[in-house]
């Protein structure tokens, strides 16, 4: 996976104009970088290859995960690694 596939994944998430502001791309930004480093982290540290579905289905997880404070029951570790690794750079943003 690479840097301009995830931004573009994070970018078609902006579908309608009102939702492209610059507090959208600052968290989008801060989205990117964190997944980015999550994704060199897993290669090197487990050998394990991040992939586009996998931070698609952490991006389906991210609002419900703001909005209840509760993780999603699963068994999938690298997209609930992911996801907590988001939810700590928001909160430190």
């Amino acid at each position: 996976m690479h840097e301009t596939d995830i931004r573009k994944l994070f970018m078609s998430v902006l579908e309608y104009p009102g939702q492209d502001t610059d507090a959208a791309r600052q968290v989008f930004s801060t989205l990117v970088k964190s997944t980015l480093k999550y994704r060199d982290d897993m290669l090197v540290s487990e050998n394990i290859v991040v992939t586009v579905d996998d931070v698609r289905t952490c991006l389906g997880w991210l609002v419900p995960a703001l909005a209840t404070g509760n993780m999603p029951d699963t068994e999938n570790r690298v997209g609930l690694g992911l996801l907590k690794l988001w939810l700590e750079e928001l909160g430190n943003a």
